[in-house]
């Protein structure tokens, strides 16, 4: 049978760039296959991706990618690892129809995509929802359907999961299944593999741009999850502690009519490691934003120790707020500028400012990207900036919107490691908050579980 992709020998090298991006990769990809790609943050899968989409225009190129023709298998849809960063309409139902209209579908065509599609990813009843307002795994849904309705042959993504919560990667899962059992051809790039397990065919690892090796069964590339209960919430009456940040009656309304913070009340306390679980578009994201005083609550109160209500413009060495998407927050010329940015608006010493950037850039592993545009690095790079930049302040509270998104599992454990020794040396509150169960139970010393506007205890089964 005649390979739907050939990859022979090909290499790819940024503009710009001394290194390449690729290297020497040759790899064949059968029509109804299911390939998955696997290997550290910025090993180059996202690249290899826009090189089979036909997406890099300019740079050097050697060997030679061939993408069939004929029977639908030509056309490939990309989901990118950023699902943002291709969302171009204002509301959902036109972001879905956008790809069927600019390839010609005739208006009932069209309509029979858009509902399909939004079915398959369970966003009916989206429609006319502004993509602004969706949460990043309803983002992530919305940029599958919105592929998935120009009916492709091959479907590219690229790490599909990572901002899914588990019912959605259940609804993913399955997805994925129904279109291989179809004859749909599919490449996967993420690091956790396990959702794709039952139905992927091969599994190619790589690494610093070349493919290491092809194995038939998933590879181990991470311990065991640590199974456990985690600890109960904490009231405000259970702590006689002095907290460094107190909640008290936060309500605010949700877009379904039910409210989304419900008379919240909670404390941080002083060097405490706390973890907010919650699924998808429960108002995690919302709640640090709160807490940080970007989104101003309908009713209640937060109190930061010595300011009162925290303000954006007052919280310089006090707090910091990783983004859950790392590009809302880059905009320098340069790594960095980027992380001596606010060292700069504290007025630091030249030389103070020298030595933090130094370390923050040494402690997430970016010091070779100091003199590269941060919009120019993988989403995994580009989430190790924004951490650089976010604790070379050196806050009292470092809240983390989804911090591992983009990292492969050892940079995953060596951020915590880190984290924990900010949370033993300077007392730093740090904050995770996550639609993923944590992996390490014994991380965390007061873990909330956000649901239907309120802490829960966190559930035994995840």
């Amino acid at each position: 049978m005649k390979p739907v992709i050939e990859i022979k020998d090909y290499a790819y090298q940024y503009p710009g760039r001394e290194a390449w991006a690729l290297s020497g990769l040759t790899l064949s990809v059968q029509p109804g296959e299911c390939v998955c790609l696997t290997g550290p943050s910025g090993c180059g899968k996202s690249t290899l991706f826009l090189a089979i989409k036909g997406l890099l225009k300019s740079g050097r190129k050697k060997g030679s990618i061939r993408v069939a023709n004929g029977n639908g298998h030509g056309r490939a849809g990309l989901v990118f690892q950023n699902a943002e960063s291709q969302l171009l309409c204002t509301t959902v139902a036109d972001e879905v129809a956008f790809g069927p209209q600019n390839l010609g579908f005739d208006q009932t065509e069209i309509e029979t995509a858009v509902k399909k599609s939004l079915e398959t990813v369970s966003l009916n009843g989206f429609e006319t929802r502004n993509v602004e307002a969706l949460s990043a795994g309803q983002t992530h849904r919305l940029a599958i359907a919105s592929v998935l309705s120009t009916a492709p042959g091959m479907l590219l993504l690229d790490e599909p999961a990572a901002q899914l919560d588990a019912p959605g990667k259940d609804r993913l899962r399955a997805l994925l299944k129904e279109m291989k059992a179809a004859g749909h051809t599919l490449i996967i790039a993420d690091h956790d593999l396990g959702p794709f397990e039952t139905f992927a065919d091969r599994y190619v690892f790589m690494n610093r741009g070349r493919i290491e090796r092809v194995d038939a069964e998933i590879p181990k590339l991470h311990p065991d999850k640590v199974p456990g209960a985690a600890p109960s919430v904490r009231t405000m009456d259970e702590n006689p502690e002095k907290p460094i940040l107190a909640v008290k009656g936060l309500f605010m309304s949700g877009s379904n009519g039910r409210p989304l913070f419900d008379k919240l009340r909670f404390q941080l306390l002083p060097g405490r490691r706390v973890f907010i679980h919650g699924h998808n578009g429960v108002g995690k994201s919302t709640l640090l934003k709160c807490l940080a005083g970007l989104v101003r609550p309908e009713e209640g109160s937060i109190e930061l120790t010595g300011m009162g209500t925290p303000a954006p413009d007052k919280l310089l060495g006090k707090m910091g707020l990783l983004f859950q998407n790392p590009e809302r927050q880059l905009f320098e010329d340069t790594v960095q500028g980027e992380v001596a940015f606010s060292l700069k608006r504290m007025r630091l010493s030249d030389r103070e400012i020298r030595t933090r950037v130094e370390d923050a850039l040494e402690i997430f592993e970016v010091s070779h990207l100091a003199d590269r545009s941060p919009l120019t690095l993988s989403f995994g790079e580009q989430h190790r900036v924004t951490l650089a930049s976010v604790i070379a302040p050196q806050p009292d509270i470092l809240m983390l919107d989804e911090p591992f998104a983009g990292l492969d599992f050892v940079r995953r454990r060596n951020i915590l490691k880190i984290l924990s020794r900010l949370c033993q040396t300077r007392g730093t509150t740090v904050v995770i908050a996550s639609h993923e169960p944590f992996p390490y139970s014994d991380w965390a010393d007061d873990t909330l579980f956000l649901k239907d506007g309120r802490f829960e205890k966190m559930p035994r089964k995840q």
